[in-house]
């Protein structure tokens, strides 16, 4: 676990007292940290050893074997073989994806952080990094709903239905996310948002009976998951981080832009949501993790604008720093919680000098 500490400890401290006046350059060490990271793990993740035979299987199969076998969601599949093709090994298939997620990563919180170095801090604990390492695929996906997200602020359909189709074709979890164009933008009016809790209280309590006939619409993959580890239920402690980050945003939401406050607001509430439903079967977080990805930016929004008033006020500067304190124990807690329940086997960290 210390390689976590360091690295959290690391670029939070290292931001916080530089990231302003060389931004370019904290970036770049959090590239590096993050790659580094990711591609020097052995054994850890759940689909660790999945993924390596997935890539060695494929580097046997013809394109037309791929687009066959996996027409609806090829991408990472043509990955592997275009990859497999310079003859290197799963190894460094891995430092390329890992390439392309930190590279993502560090974009959307370079061009879009009102405070990059606590969105570095919440990408590692909020467990962005963690999934990085064991949801390959579907982190993949996350990355194309993070270039979406500028077309999803300035109300540009086409742009974004066109990244969820790409990112889709990795991890089809993505389409799913089509509606929320429309339904992350609504305004956050409590005489709106209470009918929904209670439809989705009702959906809960109907769980079964309602995914019994809709089974055989839903992707194959998704409905033979019953009687998998991923179909078991969670207990209702999972559910108490998404409405905990849920409160925060909503007791600090006039610290929001006026342009954002409502896909901050409603992207919370649909991750809490969501995440209620992982008691029934653990499977339906990977639908949470969508929408729980502008916590990056929506704590960093709040504290910058607090930061702003403490410069120009000096008696806010208290305040600040108790809200600064609060979030970052949410943070810290968050990554505990995760840690001691053995979040997607990517805790403890094993590295490739481990390697049996």
């Amino acid at each position: 676990m210390t390689i976590y500490f360091v690295t959290i400890l690391g670029l939070a401290g290292l931001g916080y007292l530089t990231a302003e006046k060389k931004k370019n350059y904290y970036l770049a060490a959090v590239f590096v940290s993050f790659v580094f990271l990711t591609s020097f793990r052995y054994a850890i993740g759940f689909d660790y050893f999945s993924y390596r035979n997935i890539y060695q299987n494929v580097a046997e199969w013809s394109f037309h074997d791929i687009l066959r076998s996996y027409w609806y969601e090829p991408l990472f599949f043509v990955a592997c073989k275009l990859f497999s093709l310079t003859g290197l090994s799963f190894s460094f298939f891995l430092i390329g994806i890992d390439l392309f997620l930190a590279f993502s990563a560090v974009w959307f919180i370079g061009r879009y952080s009102k405070m990059p170095w606590a969105s570095v801090y919440f990408y590692i604990t909020l467990q962005f990094l963690a999934y990085n390492m064991n949801l390959i695929r579907q982190s993949l996906a996350i990355c194309f709903f993070l270039f979406a997200y500028p077309f999803l602020k300035d109300k540009k359909i086409a742009p974004f239905a066109l990244l969820i189709a790409i990112g889709g074709l990795f991890h089809n979890s993505l389409w799913f996310m089509a509606p929320f164009f429309f339904l992350l933008r609504i305004k956050f009016f409590w005489k709106t948002v209470l009918p929904l809790c209670v439809c989705a209280l009702g959906a809960y309590v109907c769980f079964e009976p309602v995914f019994a006939i809709v089974q055989p619409f839903i992707p194959a993959k998704y409905a033979a998951y019953p009687g998998s580890y991923f179909w078991y239920a969670s207990g209702y402690e999972y559910v108490i981080p998404s409405l905990l980050y849920f409160i925060l945003l909503y007791l600090f939401r006039n610290k929001m832009a006026e342009n954002t406050r409502a896909i901050y607001l409603n992207s919370a509430l649909y991750n809490l949501l969501i995440s209620l439903f992982i008691t029934k079967h653990f499977i339906l977080e990977r639908f949470a993790v969508y929408p729980f990805t502008f916590s990056l930016l929506a704590i960093p929004e709040i504290l910058a604008a607090y930061e702003q008033d403490a410069a120009v006020h000096c008696q806010y500067g208290k305040k600040y720093r108790s809200i600064l304190f609060l979030f970052l124990l949410f943070g810290m807690g968050y990554f505990l919680f995760a840690a001691a329940k053995g979040f997607h086997n990517v805790y403890p960290y094993v590295s490739l000098l481990k390697r049996a």
